[in-house]
């Protein structure tokens, strides 16, 4: 067989497979070259025996498969619109339907005397208790213009505009029920700004612009305030209770179903907000949706999250004929070193390799995407080395998610644990008495846990970090070019910015080790195709009538990785377009 004969084979299988399992729109009928029964396995070409390749780690698609039409009903409701979901953009939705004299009921699987909010801060541009505080203002262009840059012109503008031009007025509406006593326990991270932090590097800016409820006012007790608000205005709360699927006549929503302790429920509507919170619960799901990640596994690298929400909001919406996503969905802080990323929060050190080299500019600037280079890499132990300059150089940052606040404490905090590894190496250590409930050595964050190791030359530190012969050579002649680079102000390697080049030449010398176990995401962030007004689209991108997404089942926000060019932008688009997703089903509904 010829090579031009054998690439022909493979890509008639790949193509099927791409049509079989890779499809953008609903399940339907319809004849293929080389289908598949599980959407995983593929047909090689004039062979009736399935192969073992899996194509992008895609083994299950049943998750595809709508259920069982049910027909016994427990009970019977009727309403103008469905919110499924209580997050972030669940509720906003749901209380500005009320608002508007709409008849809503939302639905929760959680139940009510368990439920809690899913992280504590938002990104805000302008809300009105960070202007109080001196927080600087945002031009919602310059935002939209910059967020666009960062993720490549891929998510949908619409929806970023819309963001950043609503965020103001939706937070300050989010938060109106705060009192003062709530307000004096809201934080603000990165602000005031230290004294070396940085709002823009290479192009892209950054701003502290963040509210920060990690107090005894957090998000559920907010989220609360806006169900009683919601209630008020004649909005119905069910917890406790499951979506099934969507009911669906002549192409367009006419109720759900769903489920209790007592049995399945028909709701009778004109309109469904799937707010559902994505997929991280869904491996399967995620292994379709995040190709990019499924394929590049190795080892044991597996696809997790923290979330456990199964993408039921998703699969609603594609069963009812909505158009899935057709690059890989975002997932936050998923292609990087790790969640939450410990050495993607050393930006200012020098990474290292097994070989003994650089691999990637350290100090790019959007944290979610430093470890983008360490996908496509050996999961052998990497390294982050640093001089004994250290505190100061750490100092350097950005207000950005899982960044470092270089205060007083902090900077303390990561000269003692410094001094910890240079006192383990001398001998001279001595374990003290800790305190119940003290944090370990870092600085707080991501970084609490980073143990250093230390050494007087940089030999030492290599043997130290298990580098031996031709990458110990190598590390040492690394060390030595890249502080050249710091000396002129280039990094001829990777190009790193001037700003942020921190020499390692002063002795003691530190280090800290990494072993990358790639595939774990904090939470999924898309899955269904929409219109600027989070309308779904069918596999025409036309409307569905009655069909909209929210939160973290509505695509094209992020590109294909979650950055933060504020501290916070997930709950942020949650909720600030969560309100306007209502006032898109208000709009329909008339």
């Amino acid at each position: 067989m010829s090579r031009r004969s054998f690439i022909g084979m493979g890509a008639v299988a790949a193509m099927a497979a791409g049509a079989a399992g890779l499809a953008g729109c609903a399940p339907a009928g319809g004849d293929s070259t080389a289908k598949t029964e599980d959407g995983g396995h593929i047909e090689s070409a004039g062979s009736s025996a399935p192969s073992d390749v899996h194509i992008h780690n895609v083994t299950d698609t049943s998750w595809m498969t709508p259920p069982a039409e049910v027909t016994d009903f427990a009970q019977e409701w009727d309403c103008d619109a469905v919110v499924c979901g209580h997050g972030f953009a669940g509720i906003t939705a749901c209380r500005e339907l009320a608002e508007q004299g709409k008849k809503v009921i939302l639905i929760e699987k959680q139940p009510e005397d368990s439920y809690q909010a899913v992280g504590n801060e938002f990104a805000s541009l302008n809300a009105k208790i960070l202007q109080e505080r001196g927080v600087p203002h945002i031009d919602p262009v310059e935002f939209y213009q910059n967020f666009m840059k960062i993720t490549s012109n891929m998510p949908n503008p619409s929806l970023v505009m819309k963001f950043a031009q609503n965020s103001e007025e939706n937070s300050n509406w989010y938060l109106d029920r705060l009192t003062e006593e709530d307000f004096a326990t809201m934080t603000t991270a990165f602000f005031p700004p230290t004294e070396h932090q940085m709002g823009e590097l290479s192009g892209i800016k950054f701003w502290p612009s963040v509210c920060s409820f990690y107090g005894e006012c957090n998000q559920t007790k907010i989220q609360m305030y806006n169900q009683a608000a919601a209630e008020e205005a004649g909005a119905e709360f069910h917890f406790a209770t499951t979506a099934e699927y969507i009911i669906m006549q002549d192409g367009a929503v006419a109720g759900l179903v769903a489920s209790d302790a007592d049995g399945y429920i028909k709701i009778n509507c004109k309109a469904v907000v799937c707010a559902c919170g994505g997929m991280g619960g869904n491996p399967e799901m995620m292994a379709y949706f995040m190709p990019d990640m499924a394929q590049a596994l190795t080892g044991e690298d597996a696809l997790t999250s923290m979330s456990a929400n199964d993408g039921r909001g998703v699969q609603m919406a594609y069963w009812a004929g909505a158009h899935l996503e057709t690059t890989p969905v975002a997932g936050m802080n998923m292609k990087g070193l790790s969640v939450p990323g410990k050495m993607n929060c050393l930006p200012q050190a020098v990474w290292i390799d097994e070989n003994g080299r650089r691999f990637a500019n350290e100090y790019y600037p959007t944290s979610e995407q430093r470890g983008y280079q360490t996908v496509f890499m050996s999961r052998k132990t990497k390294y982050a080395v640093v001089d004994n300059n250290f505190t100061e150089y750490r100092q350097y940052t950005l207000p950005q998610h899982a960044g470092f606040t270089a205060n007083e404490e902090n900077i303390a905090s990561l000269r003692d644990s410094l001094d910890k590894a240079y006192a383990k190496f001398k001998g001279t250590y001595e374990e003290p008495e800790q305190e119940e409930g003290q944090g370990g050595p870092g600085g707080g964050g991501p970084m609490t846990q980073v143990e250093w190791i230390a050494d007087d030359t940089l030999e030492g530190l290599a043997g130290q970090m298990g580098l031996s012969g031709d990458a110990a050579t190598e590390f040492v002649a690394q060390i030595e070019r890249w502080n050249g680079y710091c000396e002129a102000g280039v990094d001829e390697e990777f190009g790193r910015a001037a700003e942020v080049l921190f020499p390692v030449k002063d002795g003691p010398f530190y280090a800290c080790t990494f072993d990358p176990v790639l595939g774990e995401t904090m939470v999924t962030m898309g899955g269904i195709i929409t219109d600027g007004e989070q309308n779904a689209l069918d596999a025409n991108y036309e409307p569905i009538p009655g069909l909209y997404m929210a939160g973290n089942d509505c695509g094209r926000r992020f590109g294909t990785e979650y950055v933060t060019p504020i501290p916070g932008c997930s709950l942020a688009f949650a909720l600030v377009l969560g309100r306007e997703c209502g006032k898109s089903v208000a709009k329909f509904l008339g």
